[in-house]
């Protein structure tokens, strides 16, 4: 390697571990809401962009409105929602919203700032997990494929998912004393296996992975998945429902980490893969999908989104 290249790869090093440090210090703040008009966000004061959604706000950020145009702004730490009038600007700056222009920014209500500031707090967890960590595997390595130590499936989440091994590779998966043989993928980063009903309670579970008949891959040991009763599925969608009919609740990332707090790890993975499906510009947000592709042992999902995300916050915007 050129000295040239390697002090690139250095500089390159050094601007991701300074990108993630970055935003392990901080956290989104403050959410938008209940858009009516024009209502742009800015990274820096100087490019706007429109928004027409519920956004998370970081440190540093910016939001203002146009004329005839409001919004809400829930203070993630505090919990007090702000209505945002027309012709007025705030910033994000020490944990709090200032205004920068204007003056119709008044308090509405009390929001339930508990809640807040534990979606703040899990941010910040997930920042050990937006790390680049590439493995080197040879030819001759025996494909390794792990799943969730822990899982919740049954009711309307049936769902198992692991990664692929290759497409020549067939999959044995042993739940309880029930044993499904799964047919060989094409390049799919991902397999997805639809359980049929079984009884509610806890199962011992595990995946090998086959060729030509034989396992060339057993798991150390066995992880522990638990099938919903009926009761435990109704207070799922009880929960769900009481979020969406709720204004400050109806939101992907709240409903995401409902579904975690229940086990049903594979809906929470849904959940962030369709949020930034339909928003790949939602970058800051990007840690909460890394996480949980680690929770489900997708690590090579992991990897591919810790890249995007210190490359899309070096470059300031996503491609």
């Amino acid at each position: 390697m050129s000295t040239s290249m390697k002090f690139s790869a250095l500089a390159l090093a050094v601007v991701l571990a300074l990108a993630a440090m970055t935003a392990e210090a901080s956290g989104p703040v403050a959410r938008v809401m209940d858009i009516e008009g024009t209502i742009e966000f800015s990274r820096d004061g100087e490019r706007w962009q429109s928004v027409t959604r519920a956004k998370y706000l970081f440190p540093g950020q910016q939001v203002r409105s146009g004329r005839d145009s409001r919004a809400r702004v829930i203070n993630q730490a505090s919990g007090e929602i702000r209505e945002l009038g027309e012709s007025t600007t705030i910033v994000v700056e020490d944990g709090d919203l200032q205004v920068v222009a204007g003056r119709n920014f008044g308090v509405e209500q009390q929001s339930r700032g508990g809640f807040w500031q534990a979606m703040r707090n899990k941010f910040a967890t997930t920042q050990r997990y937006t790390t680049v960590r590439r493995s080197v595997r040879s030819a001759d390595d025996q494909p390794q494929v792990d799943t969730a130590r822990n899982i919740s499936v049954g009711g309307s989440w049936p769902d198992l998912v692991w990664s692929n091994a290759g497409p020549e590779y067939a999959y044995r998966l042993t739940v309880g004393e029930e044993t499904f043989d799964i047919a060989p993928a094409s390049t799919s980063e991902m397999i997805r296996f639809k359980l049929p009903e079984m009884e509610a309670g806890e199962y011992a579970y595990k995946l090998e992975v086959m060729l030509d008949g034989e396992a060339v891959y057993r798991p150390r040991r066995e992880s522990t998945l638990t099938w919903l009763d009926d009761e435990q599925a109704a207070e799922v969608k009880a929960g769900l429902e009481a979020m969406k009919n709720d204004p400050v609740r109806n939101d992907p990332f709240m409903i995401a980490d409902f579904y975690e707090e229940q086990g049903l790890l594979v809906a929470a993975l849904d959940t962030y893969r369709d949020f930034f499906r339909d928003h790949p510009d939602e970058n800051d947000m990007r840690p909460f999908l890394i996480k949980a592709y680690h929770d489900l042992r997708l690590l090579d999902l992991r990897e591919k989104e810790a890249i995007t995300y210190n490359t899309i916050d070096m470059m300031g915007s996503a491609p």
